[in-house]
């Protein structure tokens, strides 16, 4: 595993929220290996034909990369990752307290945070 590369956490938290295998017979490994390159890709800015060969093939990746974003999938697993994270926040205590103004929830959770990160950059590299 590299740097800027999904942990293994991360990788578990998404692959619940990845969409169902297609007729074409994608496994689930070889998705992990392209969310990196398009992580990679978002991060560096680096032109898809220039992705390290460690990602597997450029072209395959960009293919996958663009139908993602075409259908929407980024954006879904965003919002997924999103709503996990507000989730994640809200505890036993009650929306509000007549003693206290309401405070602002956020999680902890870093593997919420940095998949949410992760996923930002390459919706906001879409809306660019």
């Amino acid at each position: 595993m590299h740097r800027g590369d999904l942990t293994n956490a991360e990788w578990e938290r998404l692959l619940g929220l990845l969409p169902p295998v297609d007729r074409r017979g994608d496994r689930w490994d070889e998705h992990r290996m392209m969310i990196n390159g398009a992580l990679y890709q978002a991060r560096t800015g680096l032109r898809w034909r220039h992705l390290p060969e460690r990602f597997g093939c450029w072209v395959a990746i960009y293919r996958h990369h663009r139908h993602w974003t075409a259908n929407g999938t980024w954006r879904k697993l965003l919002a997924a990752v999103e709503t996990a994270q507000k989730n994640a926040g809200r505890g036993s205590r009650p929306e509000h307290s007549e003693t206290a103004p309401p405070r602002k929830r956020t999680t902890s959770d870093p593997v919420l945070i940095s998949l949410r990160s992760h996923l930002t950059a390459i919706v906001r590299q879409r809306d660019l």
